[in-house]
């Protein structure tokens, strides 16, 4: 029970614990579709880390599920510890699942590791939930792994400002082409515009308020690919719910993205 009780409180209070604790961050990385049940109440899971990571054995895990059409899939699997290593892989023996959910390739394992001596802003911050954004032509906008080597404040900027960029490309496209889905906006701080019309002026300020939502609300996004346009319209149309930083709140509350 202790076990389960520090893997629930490092992993509900992730932005906070990676940024007070002074030598670990929690991390996700997606397990695959190698699985061995042990027993009635246990599986062996695999995952896969590039050259540069390493784990311990022994170290601590915990699954989560990724969101898949209803939010109900991003649940707890189960807990266990690193039994085996071999190369590049590690396996965990995953027990205690208790949400009536098979594990499945693509579900989340959180574990702790080191700090690296980067700026570790909103892009890491999704990064750490394994959330990856894409643009319009589904290029990645970032390195899932490679952000914890070498990020900077700049680095930071430059995927920022062509967030922005995208968002606001996309918007003027849909109203030069195809203005019927230009919807309103009927509540939040762009109350009274129209989601396309945002979206065609979008600076970088208005893609840092998304990912602070992002970031205080990983579940819906952990794990996945979005685009961030199609991302960024879906959170505008529901009122564009903004974090309460003090007290780590979102309002309105918001709908699953469309996928």
């Amino acid at each position: 029970m202790r076990v389960l009780f520090f893997l629930t409180v490092i992993f509900f209070s992730a932005t906070s614990f990676a940024q007070s604790d002074s030598s670990k961050w929690l991390r996700a990385f997606p397990i695959t579709d190698y699985m061995v049940k042990l027993n009635d109440s246990t599986n062996l899971v695999q995952i896969q880390m590039p050259d540069a990571y390493s784990l311990k054995e022994k170290q601590l895990g915990l699954i989560r599920g990724v969101y898949d059409k209803s939010k109900e899939e991003a649940v707890e699997k189960g807990y266990g510890r690193c039994q085996l290593i071999k190369g590049d892989y590690y396996y965990f023996a995953i027990g205690h699942n208790t949400s009536g959910k098979e594990l499945k390739k693509g579900d989340l394992l959180y574990t702790l590791m080191d700090k690296t001596n980067i700026y570790f802003g909103q892009i890491p911050q999704l990064a750490s939930h394994f959330i990856r954004l894409q643009n319009v032509y589904e290029e990645p906008l970032f390195d899932r792994y490679s952000v914890f080597s070498y990020w900077t404040e700049a680095d930071e900027k430059k995927v920022v400002d062509s967030m922005a960029a995208d968002v606001g490309f996309t918007g003027k496209y849909f109203i030069e082409n195809d203005p019927s889905v230009d919807k309103p906006i009927n509540s939040g701080d762009y109350k009274g515009k129209k989601t396309l019309h945002v979206m065609a002026e979008c600076k970088s300020a208005d893609v840092i308020k998304f990912l602070d939502y992002v970031i205080a609300r990983p579940r819906l996004y952990a794990g996945r690919d979005w685009k961030i346009s199609e991302v960024f319209a879906t959170w505008l149309s529901e009122g564009a719910p903004t974090v309460i930083k003090e007290q780590g709140l979102t309002y309105p509350p918001i709908k699953p993205p469309v996928k």
